[in-house]
Order: structure tokens, then C-alpha cells, then sequence
């Protein structure tokens, strides 16, 4: 009896992270403004890697005419499963967020406690790097 719950457990186990895995995204998105983007007149600054212990967040964004038009996650925390999916909703809601208000100052996502303020904290380097606040 005993045996059969621990295969039972593990059965379900292994296809709670299974479906994680194929879920999650592969690469890390990039947000851009209409019109925005890297490109003749546009600088790049990156923000500090901030680890926490879902791991190291960084960000780059990319200035065009004093306005941020990108905002790139360079690294996005550890690669498990959990962290991609939560990753998957924070990372471009984060990018949004910074591209429409122009400032590293915005409201964390719901569900992303460690995400939000990596992401956060390096955009707010790389805004003072460009000189941006």
C-alpha cells in the first residue's frame, strides 16, 4: 500500500513538472516601443545584476532621444520551472510598465515577489546610468 501511494505521488509529480517544463517560455521577451528600437542615435545602458534567492535579475534599456524605447531582460532569476512561468506573465507586464510611465519607479506584479523588485532595481541603475533618474 505504502508503495503504491509513493508511485502515485511521484507520477503526479513528474507530470505537475512536466507540464511546467512545456509551458514555460524559452527565451526572455523584449517590449519596444512603436517606432522605438536600437538603432542610429540610440544608446544602450544596463542596469547592476540584483540577486535574490530566485537569482540574478538585470536589465538593459535602450534610449532614443531621451525616451526609453526598449527594455530588455538580460537575466530573469533561475531557469526552473516555476520561475519561467511566473516569469512569463511578470517580465512583459514589468517591461510595459517602464516603457509607458518612462521611469523605473513602477507598481510590482501580483505573484512576482521576487521578479518585480530584481527587474525593478536594475532598471533604476540603468535609468541613472543614462542619466535618466
Amino acid at each position: 500500500m505504502r508503495a503504491q501511494r509513493v508511485v502515485i505521488v511521484a507520477g503526479g509529480c513528474a507530470a505537475i513538472l512536466g507540464t511546467g517544463w512545456l509551458v514555460a517560455p524559452r527565451d526572455l521577451p523584449t517590449v519596444t516601443t512603436t517606432g522605438g528600437g536600437a538603432g542610429a542615435g540610440a544608446a544602450t545602458f544596463d542596469g547592476p545584476a540584483i540577486q535574490n534567492p530566485r537569482g540574478v535579475f538585470q536589465v538593459e534599456i535602450v534610449v532614443k532621444g531621451g525616451k526609453v524605447t526598449e527594455v530588455r531582460p538580460l537575466q530573469a532569476g533561475t531557469g526552473d520551472a516555476e520561475s519561467r512561468f511566473i516569469n512569463s506573465e511578470a517580465l512583459p507586464a514589468l517591461q510595459k510598465r517602464i516603457l509607458d510611465a518612462q521611469t523605473w519607479d513602477v507598481q510590482y506584479v501580483s505573484g512576482a515577489s521576487f521578479t518585480s523588485p530584481g527587474i525593478v532595481e536594475s532598471a533604476k541603475g540603468a535609468f541613472k546610468k543614462a542619466g535618466l533618474g
